[in-house]
């Protein structure tokens, strides 16, 4: 038993010698492979944007999570998405025209941060909307009409990104919504699927503030927009990937086909393993 103990502490002794070894060389390598970022289909040219800050609170966890997205908005069409991704997607074209390699392109996104294949994509003219989402890597998209919105008008203002903005409120997929828009914005749009007043929606959230979309801020554009050209894209409907999203959030380890052993307290109760990710969606139903 003690000389295999030895064997075995030498073989691991040696193999982290190895493992020390690749790592400093890792760590002293250029990878100049080009980076693989995929096309872009363009949709339109944008003459506004919109950045806001997009609050999360999930009761499971009692925790928050804050995200940064951006609204373009063009004649013909808009883009919703996420802003790391953008500032990501501007950085690359405007200083890395002929192509970034690997190694520019990890620094560049650990720089700013972790983006998002979700795309909310509305084609004004025909009235239809065009959602892009992944679940495990898997990358799904659907259509559906924009919605229609029955906003109830009200009386209360207030000043959101330095506008003055009238409130309306309306139930949508599970929700009570509270929205304001600024008149002095005469854009029917606003952050995700919301739209439907008669100005730019500078705010919303939901009746419990689960959900807080707050625009930051809006600046004049010229720049073209569309959507990431994915390869193996897997057609569904809404309510069809809600479901899926919802099982692969709440149970990863179940929805992946997994088990795990049960686990135990040191009070010898049995406690259940961890296999829930944040989550809480924007629709309900």
């Amino acid at each position: 038993m003690k000389t295999m103990f030895i064997a075995l502490l030498l073989v691991a002794t040696a193999f982290g010698s190895v493992s020390a070894r690749i790592s400093s060389y890792d760590s002293r390598a250029v990878d100049t492979r080009p980076a693989r970022l995929g096309k872009c289909q363009t949709v339109d040219t944008s003459f506004m944007e919109c950045v806001y800050e997009h609050c999360i609170y999930d009761p499971f966890f009692d925790r928050t999570e804050i995200n940064d997205e951006i609204l373009e908005i063009g004649r013909k069409a808009s883009r919703y998405g996420n802003y790391n991704s953008y500032m990501l997607d501007s950085i690359i074209k405007a200083d890395y025209p002929d192509g970034i390699t690997r190694e520019k392109w990890n620094k560049l996104h650990e720089k700013i941060g972790n983006g998002s294949t979700t795309e909310t994509l509305k084609n004004i003219d025909e009235g239809k909307l065009r959602h892009f989402e992944s679940i495990f890597g898997e990358p799904y998209v659907y259509d559906e009409e924009i919605p229609a919105f029955d906003w109830r008008f009200t009386d209360e203002t207030d000043e959101v990104c330095g506008h003055k903005c009238k409130k309306a409120t309306a139930e949508f997929r599970g929700r009570t919504w509270n929205a304001w828009y600024a008149e002095d914005i005469p854009i029917d749009n606003g952050p995700l699927k919301f739209g439907g007043l008669p100005g730019l929606i500078l705010k919303v959230e939901d009746y419990n503030k689960e959900h807080i979309f707050e625009a930051m801020q809006i600046r004049k554009s010229d720049k073209d927009f569309g959507y990431k050209v994915r390869s193996l894209l897997i057609p569904t409907d809404r309510r069809t990937f809600n479901k899926m999203l919802h099982d692969f959030r709440t149970d990863v380890v179940g929805f992946l086909g997994g088990e795990l052993p049960a686990a135990v307290k040191p009070d010898g109760t049995p406690a259940t393993p961890h296999r829930r990710l944040f989550y809480n969606p924007v629709e309900k139903d």
